[in-house]
């Protein structure tokens, strides 16, 4: 009979987070895993399978908390159109320093380990699509109610904006300024949704 876990497994999923966001997958070695999750191999093993699991598990979760609250506010049904600012707001404008600089682990993991690792990258992608069709579903909406121009279609707003997205999260590694930020998409959300 296997022993329980002797572990919480959300705050070592969150642990293990932490050290894949700020180090990548591979530079991320076992053993710091192993030291932030506060577990030793033999439960690391036990619960996740090996580092790849731990890690689709990591991509799991970061989709349940960060994820769902910008498909959540893309999905203000009301004010798309704020939604679709909000989510800028959000994951940009109000991060504090360290976290921005953190960029999205999504977009961190396509960048990294494509074409090096193609599961664990199509896993990143998928997510990433998530987000991608909440933008034009938003997109869609806000045309519907006039608050956003159809000079292109819902579904190349919505493109334009997960592409200002990913390039903005990227930026953010680089250690760009706030300022530099929003002067990059405040010209494609006021072209889109001219207030």
């Amino acid at each position: 009979m296997a022993r329980p876990l002797q572990f919480d497994r959300q705050q070592a999923l969150d642990s293990a987070m932490q050290v894949f966001w700020l180090h990548g997958y591979y530079s991320s070695s076992l053993q710091q895993l192993l030291d932030a999750m506060q577990i030793n191999r033999g439960s690391l093993y036990a619960a996740f399978g090996d580092k790849a699991g731990l890690f689709t598990e990591v991509l799991n979760n970061y989709q349940c908390s960060m994820q769902v609250v910008v498909i959540e506010l893309l999905g203000n049904q009301e004010n798309p159109a704020k939604g679709i600012r909000d989510v800028f707001e959000f994951t940009v404008f109000s991060l504090p320093k360290d976290a921005l600089a953190m960029g999205c682990l999504l977009v961190n993991t396509v960048n990294e380990l494509s074409p090096m690792n193609s599961e664990l990258t199509a896993q990143a992608s998928e997510k990433l699509m998530l987000v991608e069709q909440a933008f034009i579903d938003a997109c869609r909406r806000a045309q519907t109610l006039k608050q956003m121009n159809k000079m292109v279609s819902a579904e190349e707003a919505g493109r334009m904006l997960m592409n200002s997205m990913i390039g903005l999260r990227v930026q953010c590694r680089r250690g760009a300024a706030k300022s530099h930020l929003r002067q990059s998409v405040s010209p494609l959300l006021n072209m889109l949704m001219p207030n």
